[in-house]
């Protein structure tokens, strides 16, 4: 009797670590994001003026092990329809950069230097984009995100990012 005892405890415990061991992986792979996702720059301390157009140059950067391929970004209101000038004031407009390219606000064409269409740019890491803007008059807007439309190996995504930037625009009195 003591004999089977045994065996049914060490049954039981192969049994219980072959489980533990299950609910580990799953957490494991649950917790990781192998297939990636976007992250991007922020910044703070600029006060904007109304019919000025300004180029906002940041970084982004993509997470996965294969590159993205982006076809389009977007700005989107919390409801999840485009932001446009005729009802919220800002009039947009996303390109690439030179990932060298010195991060900041850039005033006019000619000091932002060569920028090209985001439609197909590949982020393998790290890269640059510009944000073009022209304000009518705005007030900052916590339900203001970005909308990527990308391909990963082919595969279409979509990934909606809360970006403090765009939340933030607002132009001032004078």
């Amino acid at each position: 009797i003591l004999e089977l005892c045994n065996r049914k405890g060490e049954v039981m415990m192969k049994k219980f670590f072959s489980s533990i061991s299950i609910i580990a992986l799953v957490l494991l792979s649950a917790c990781s994001n192998e297939s990636g996702e976007f992250l991007v720059w922020d910044m703070d301390g600029f006060s904007l003026s109304s019919e000025e157009t300004y180029y906002f140059v940041g970084k982004i950067e993509w997470t996965g092990e294969e590159p993205a391929k982006i076809e389009s970004i977007d700005l989107i209101k919390e409801n999840g329809d485009s932001i446009t000038y005729e009802n919220d004031g800002i009039e947009y407009e996303f390109f690439g950069a030179d990932p060298l390219k010195q991060i900041g606000i850039y005033f006019g064409e000619a000091d932002v230097g060569d920028i090209k269409s985001l439609n197909g740019m590949e982020i393998d890491g790290e890269g640059r984009i510009v944000l073009k803007v022209i304000l009518g008059e705005v007030k900052e807007d916590d339900g203001r995100k970005m909308k990527i439309n990308f391909k990963v190996d082919g595969e279409k995504r979509e990934e909606i990012l809360d970006w403090h930037l765009v939340k933030r625009l607002s132009t001032t009195s004078d």
